[in-house]
């Protein structure tokens, strides 16, 4: 069983059966997760019996653009036992530790009182989250267009074993946000990447108690990707609230796609809203062969 959260979240558990778990961003990936620090192939796991006819588990990493951590280091071929903690970016999985069969306890029947709690509970998540995503294409068009989301939250704390480590990983997001930054004209997904590796980047390099020196330059950057960024985000979401206002259908969906690309990270509280209201817009027919 494998753990998937991002920082702070909660965990979501995804069981396998089969020894060899490849994980990334790419479709072809076991456990795929869709996430803007994630590579399409970033490492897989692999199962195997022991001697005794324990589990036994091994991590190979590839050679990705964005680095693989066990336990806040860098991660290398090697055995991983329950309970390590694999981290890419801000994404945290977990070999979960198995419980011994002779240890778990009885199931128990919760009392009526408990039961009818539950029950209220269970029935207002349902309608708070009616009244959030909506039930139809008015609805989730109507959340688009008054949500006051901004695009950049409070930044994930980051964590390293080491000032060695710490200065490793502040060279590291530092240039891969420079590389973001100047691919940003045929991406503008590229500015929001390039603004969270350069807030890590100053952030490793504070860890590692060195001087920014080879690195001056990250704060102006830091901002510039930033507001250039956010004046993307601002402009494509003013287009397809136009759009939405006007009724065109198509132009919604093109404004949409657009959107998407400028908020590449699907946990994104606005990404969410903007999947929920692109699954309402009808699909464009595909042309038959020969029309």
């Amino acid at each position: 069983m494998l753990l998937v959260s991002l920082v702070g979240g909660k965990p979501i558990p995804y069981p396998f059966d089969q020894p060899r778990v490849l994980v990334g961003r790419g479709v072809d990936a076991d456990l795929r997760i869709e996430h803007a620090g994630v590579s399409r192939w970033q490492f897989h796991r692999r199962a195997r019996l022991g001697s005794a006819g324990e589990a036994r588990f091994r991590i190979t990493p590839f050679e990705a653009t964005n680095p693989t951590y066990v336990n806040d280091r860098p991660a290398v071929e090697g055995t991983i036992v329950p309970g390590d903690v694999v981290a890419v970016a801000d994404v945290r999985v977990v070999l979960e530790r198995k419980i011994d069969k002779g240890k778990k306890k009885q199931k128990q029947e919760l009392p009526a009182s408990r039961m009818i709690l539950l029950t209220a509970v269970v029935g207002m998540a349902l309608l708070v989250g009616y009244l959030f995503f909506g039930s139809g294409e008015d609805d989730n068009a109507g959340e688009l267009a008054t949500a006051q989301t901004r695009l950049f939250g409070e930044m994930a704390p980051m964590r390293c074993a080491n000032p060695v480590e710490c200065d490793n990983r502040a060279h590291d997001a530092y240039f891969r946000a420079k590389k973001y930054l100047a691919q940003a004209g045929a991406d503008p997904g590229n500015l929001f990447r390039a603004t969270l590796e350069f807030d890590k980047a100053a952030k490793f390099r504070e860890q590692s108690g060195r001087p920014l020196a080879d690195m001056a330059d990250v704060g102006a950057l830091e901002e510039q990707a930033r507001a250039r960024a956010e004046a993307e985000f601002a402009d494509a979401k003013f287009r397809l609230q136009r759009a939405m206002a006007a009724g065109d259908v198509k132009r919604c969906a093109i404004e949409a796609g657009a959107l998407a690309h400028i908020v590449p990270d699907d946990t994104h509280p606005y990404r969410v809203k903007l999947d929920a209201y692109r699954r309402t817009l009808p699909k464009p027919k595909e042309k038959a062969i020969g029309e």
